[in-house]
């Protein structure tokens, strides 16, 4: 069986792919992502995805998956912030308002001849935050970890949205609408592990 390589420093992404039941390794990409540019962001973020896959691809053989998020608010992108004070500005500047979460997607598997690039773009809006809740997330959340500086895969982001439209996993840098189909194309089989 072909080695699965998921190719991030992401909690978020390895939580979501562990619920699949198929075997993976982690290899970091330590790829520039800010060198990356497009004025299109659909295609920055699947640039992005592709260039890590295909950084790990030069190192590693298997089935390589790689993904990037950033967040966009007024037409602005957030990406992950650099310290609590930038994060706190972040959220906000988001709360009452609609925010699009962009994940690229990059799946490689070279033996069975797929080469698949495709970006997932969620619809949300982050409820009315008092200052207090937004210190309280930024001291106890790892927020510099998160395009945008929260995530909804975690028990108490999820309470910071009042509406989503559009793909939950993509939400937390791997939407399983796109991935899932890929995997069962290589042949293999993810199923729920459990609760």
């Amino acid at each position: 069986m072909q080695k699965v390589i998921l190719a991030t420093r992401s909690a978020q992404r390895k939580n979501l792919m562990s619920g699949l039941s198929i075997p993976f390794e982690i290899q970091s990409a330590d790829i520039d992502e800010k060198a990356i540019r497009d004025p299109d962001l659909k295609v920055r973020v699947t640039k992005i995805a592709r260039a890590k896959a295909e950084a790990v691809a030069a190192k590693r053989q298997g089935i390589i998956i790689a993904a990037d998020t950033f967040a966009v608010c007024n037409g602005k992108v957030l990406e992950k912030p650099r310290d609590l004070d930038e994060a706190r500005e972040m959220l906000k500047e988001q709360q009452g308002k609609e925010v699009f979460m962009y994940t690229g997607l990059c799946y490689l598997d070279p033996e069975n001849n797929i080469d698949f690039s495709e970006v997932s773009i969620t619809k949300l809006k982050l409820r009315q935050l008092e200052d207090y809740e937004i210190q309280a997330y930024v001291e106890n959340a790892p927020v510099t970890t998160w395009a945008g500086a929260f995530a909804i895969s975690y028990a108490y982001g999820t309470s910071l949205v009042e509406y989503i439209e559009g793909s939950l996993s993509g939400t937390g840098g791997l939407p399983m609408e796109l991935l899932i189909p890929l995997l069962k194309k290589s042949g293999l089989k993810p199923q729920a592990t459990g609760a």
